[in-house]
């Protein structure tokens, strides 16, 4: 292969050299002279001239680069100028380079004709004008100077449309930015940040400059700069949730994200970074997980109060089963006459009473805490000697004491006395924490109860030596249906109110109370702290109304009556409730009449006149107030002295019956010297006021011996 490259004469420079354009021309001939030969013809044109021996060389040139204009010899050793004119003409490259072929020898037409058939622009016969072949070189080498001109002009328009396009796209970059609602941030390679849109300038204020790293609160600006910096390192996007300071100072949640941009290769160029304002999405997240958590502290607390409620009511159909067990199985043995002789027989009376008693404290502890929780439970403040209340809660539970051979200390400062309050709940609150004391105090312990006035308060303390309580219960000590051993193998009985009704009745009172207890086996201390002066007053709704109920523990030990020369109408469906009744007044000398419903007792009425109507609530077909409604509408018993003898007991039944024309409320189970002095009462008044005396006629005195001997 012979590759020969020539150089441009100083003295003839042409104007594309001038141009920094210079044309290369391939000449391609198997003979060196001929080669020589063209050189020197095309040296003055001042262009590149490479020349090659043959046509496997010629198609490496081309290979290597582009050439304006080709000079090429036909006949040639294996490609043959035609052949690789051929080959050349192939390529999308080299089709529009123009061959000029150069011969000797295939003078043919029809090798001139295959010549140009395979693309050749000339044909010339050696020998041939020197001065002729460098003019048509030198018109080829201006149409190819021409052209590539024109590509550089090309070229240059559209570096000069790309510049445009990039500034215009610049311009709706920014123009698209700041239109959104998000703020949007541009940055270069490395992070430095160099732009920002309308939007967070807006936000941000005019003083907090390009940067979003000035609105991050500064606790959190570590995080974010290290999350960023990861990021721009690793030349990967990035996703936050995070609070940006607005203008005003208000700090509100943004969902942040940072994306690469690429070039044409993959290569990170820059970055954009955009927030998009998620506060109330953000808040309503927070808002809903909240809920979800009360939601869920909520039904903990229903499953817990369901837990407690199953096992309140287990508790309660043990306490109740405990004390009918006793009742039912003395007065079976009192009908089968099993019991012989006077002691055994009060033992047996004592028992069922006992038993019955505890009943009765179990459903009124229920009652309380009905009306505790339904917020209907009242006091009565008056001006009180505290000291005697609790004289009296002591009395009451000296008995049970005396019984486990307990020492009972009292410390009653006198100047402490001296208080307003309801001495009926007081006197519950003292008796409750007393029996919780003597109730967990092992035989032959101490309880002690102490009265002092301090810093504006006084303070009843109780304490005793007994089971004390253990850490973990202390906060759940006064709670409702609670137990410290609420397992069937506890050794104390209960249904968890008292405690619970303490609290209460001592905060209706504007104090507090609070237990004490270092640990399991060390005894208790209650403390109990009630202001002198400011004592919440809580009187009795509608209380002239309702003072006309009467409650069983507000009955005061009455001197016995007599209820000689009364006819009294007892309606009661339960059959031995109304015999009871019926023995009870016929005791203190009453004529009793009976009745099951409001038909029977309408109908002994019309059969002649009676002094007193006593009646049951719950009768079959009518009930309780509609027999005295029915009873109200007839003139003759208009004013008929009436009174509601029932188990119905919360404030709002006493209201419900005295509103409907019964002048008095008894709760049973009733004391039947209560029920006497209650009645005989009543028709004394309704003596007084028909007899037009203003002062009621008060009962005569009669002892329940003389009551039936009458």
């Amino acid at each position: 292969m012979a590759v020969q490259r020539t150089k441009p004469l100083p003295a003839q420079p042409r104007h594309g050299v001038e141009d920094g354009l210079r044309a290369r021309i391939l000449m391609v001939d198997d003979h060196r002279p001929n080669l020589l030969a063209l050189e020197a013809i095309l040296s003055p044109l001042g262009e590149e001239l490479v020349g090659v021996t043959s046509g496997e060389d010629a198609l490496r040139q081309l290979l290597d680069g582009e050439f304006a204009l080709i000079l090429m010899d036909v006949q040639m050793p294996g490609m043959d100028g035609i052949e690789t004119a051929a080959v050349i003409k192939q390529r999308e490259r080299n089709r529009s380079t123009p061959i000029i072929f150069l011969t000797a020898i295939a003078k043919d037409p029809s090798f001139i004709f295959k010549g140009y058939s395979q693309g050749a622009v000339d044909y010339l016969l050696k020998p041939f004008d020197p001065e002729i072949l460098r003019t048509k070189v030198s018109v080829f080498v201006d149409l190819w100077r021409r052209g590539e001109l024109i590509k550089r002009q090309a070229a240059m328009l559209r570096a000069q449309e790309l510049r445009e396009l990039e500034r215009r796209s610049e311009v709706r970059f920014h123009a698209l930015t700041d239109s959104m609602p998000q703020c949007v941030w541009a940055a270069r390679r490395d992070g430095e940040i160099y732009y920002c849109n309308r939007v967070w300038r807006e936000y941000a204020g005019a003083d907090a400059g390009l940067s979003f790293f000035g609105a991050v609160p500064a606790d959190e600006l570590p995080a974010v700069q290290a999350a960023w910096g990861a990021a721009i390192r690793g030349g990967r996007g990035l996703e936050r949730e995070q609070r940006l300071r607005r203008h005003d100072g208000e700090l509100r949640w943004h969902l942040c994200r940072v994306v690469p941009e690429h070039d044409e290769h993959g290569a990170v160029v820059g970055w954009i970074a955009t927030a998009t304002d998620i506060d109330h999405q953000k808040r309503v997240e927070e808002a809903h997980a909240a809920l979800l958590l009360r939601e869920q502290e909520a039904r903990a607390q229903l499953e817990e109060a369901n837990r407690s409620k199953d096992e309140f009511l287990a508790t309660v159909s043990h306490e109740l089963r405990t004390p009918l067990n006793a009742i039912l199985g003395w007065t079976r043995m009192l009908r089968t006459g099993a019991l012989e002789g006077e002691e055994k027989l009060r033992r047996a009376l004592e028992t069922i009473e006992r038993n019955a008693r505890v009943q009765t404290q179990l459903v009124d502890d229920i009652l309380d805490v009905s009306r505790i929780i339904a917020g209907k439970l009242r006091v009565q403040v008056r001006r009180i000697d505290l000291r005697s209340v609790i004289l009296a809660a002591v009395d009451a539970v000296r008995p049970a004491a005396e019984a486990k051979q307990l020492e009972i200390v009292l410390d009653l400062r006198d100047e402490a006395s001296d208080f307003h309050g309801d001495p009926d709940r007081l006197q519950q609150v003292v008796w409750n924490l007393l029996s919780n004391a003597i109730k967990f105090t092992p035989g032959k312990g101490k309880v002690a109860i102490g009265l002092q006035r301090w810093n504006g308060h006084v303070e009843i303390v109780v304490a005793d030596t007994g089971m004390g309580i253990a850490h973990d219960f202390l906060p759940h000590v006064f709670d409702r249906f609670r137990q410290a051993d609420s397992s069937s193998t506890r050794m104390q009985g209960g249904l968890g109110l008292g405690l619970a009704i303490v609290r209460h009745l001592v905060e209706v009172h504007g104090g507090t109370v609070r237990a004490e207890s270092e640990g399991e086996g060390q005894g208790a201390r209650f403390t109990v702290r009630l202001p002198v002066r400011q004592i919440q007053d809580q009187p009795l709704e509608n209380e002239a109304a309702l003072g006309n109920a009467t409650h069983l523990e507000a009955v005061k030990p009455v001197e016995p009556v007599s209820l000689a020369r009364m006819r009294v109408l007892v309606v009661d469906d339960d059959p031995d409730a109304r015999e009871l009744v019926r023995v009870m007044l016929a005791t203190y000398g009453a004529e009793v009449l009976v009745a099951a419903s409001a038909d029977e007792a309408m109908e002994v009425i019309a059969r002649g006149p009676v002094d007193a109507l006593v009646s049951d609530i719950g009768l079959p077909s009518e009930d309780g107030y509609a027999l005295i409604r029915r009873v109200r509408a007839l003139p003759a018993t208009a004013r008929l002295p009436a009174l509601a003898l029932t188990a119905y007991a919360s404030v709002a039944d006493q209201r419900r019956a005295l509103e409907s024309g019964f002048q008095r409320h008894v709760t049973k189970p009733v004391e039947p010297a209560e029920l006497a002095a209650v009645l005989a009462t009543m028709v004394a008044e309704a003596r007084a006021r028909a007899a037009g005396s203003g002062a009621p006629a008060a009962p005569p005195p009669l002892s329940l011996a003389a009551a039936s001997r009458g």
